[in-house]
């Protein structure tokens, strides 16, 4: 499953992001930053740049991480999941 979510906009522009890239997977709104505080993001990147991408794995581990839009690389790391 894919899912996205969007902790430092406003939801208008959480909807502009996914309607100018097509995204058609579900995009969770968290208004008030409790899931991007759980995730302590700003530790794992210390720029706290953004767009940061995570793919957590089957077993719930974290198995990719970028604080860059790099789709073919996160393309690779799940096409890797889909093979098994």
């Amino acid at each position: 499953m894919v899912f996205g979510i969007g902790s430092q906009d406003s939801l208008t522009a959480l909807l502009n992001f996914r309607n100018s890239f097509g995204l058609t997977f579900p995009i969770l709104y968290d208004p008030n930053g409790e899931v991007h505080n759980q995730w302590n993001l700003q530790s794992a990147f210390p720029t706290a740049a953004y767009p940061q991408d995570w793919i957590v794995g089957p077993d719930g581990r974290i198995v990719y991480a970028n604080n860059g839009f790099e789709p073919d690389e996160m393309r690779f790391v799940l096409d890797q999941f889909l093979e098994e």
